[in-house]
């Protein structure tokens, strides 16, 4: 497994915990069934995990600020939980570089997103980055 496919896992188990409700350990569980998964993929994946999930007010404080006439309700859970998993990896995750995190998301996006999802995440992200780089 690569650090893309454990973003990837990161990515699904997040979205199983916030649509179906599952305990944060079962989501990864379940969504590692039957991969082989280095040590350093599964830390990643359960520090990105409880990461966001820890976090979660914050995170959602800045997509909420930053996505304008977008409710957290209104936006795609796919689009949702990427932004999540990016923010997470930007502001809570200091050995993740902010152009890689952007990067990675914008690439789940596209893969699992609509027409649409890779531009509103790539949007948001970027304008997180220049709010970032004034400060």
């Amino acid at each position: 497994m690569t650090r893309r496919d454990a973003r990837e896992a990161a990515f699904i188990a997040l979205f199983q915990i916030d649509l179906g409700r599952i305990e944060p350990d079962d989501a990864i569980q379940t969504t590692l069934l039957g991969k082989e998964v280095s040590r350093l993929n599964h830390d990643y994946i359960h520090r990105v995990v409880l990461g966001t999930l820890c976090n979660l007010k914050a995170i959602d404080d800045i997509i909420s600020r930053l996505a304008i006439d977008w409710t957290l309700d209104r936006m795609g859970a796919v689009d949702r939980n990427l932004l999540r998993l990016a923010i997470c990896e930007i502001m809570f995750l200091d050995d993740i570089p902010t152009n890689v995190a952007i990067n990675e998301a914008v690439s789940l996006a596209k893969k699992f997103g609509d027409d649409e999802s890779w531009k509103f995440v790539n949007g948001i992200l970027g304008k997180l980055v220049r709010e970032m780089k004034k400060e």
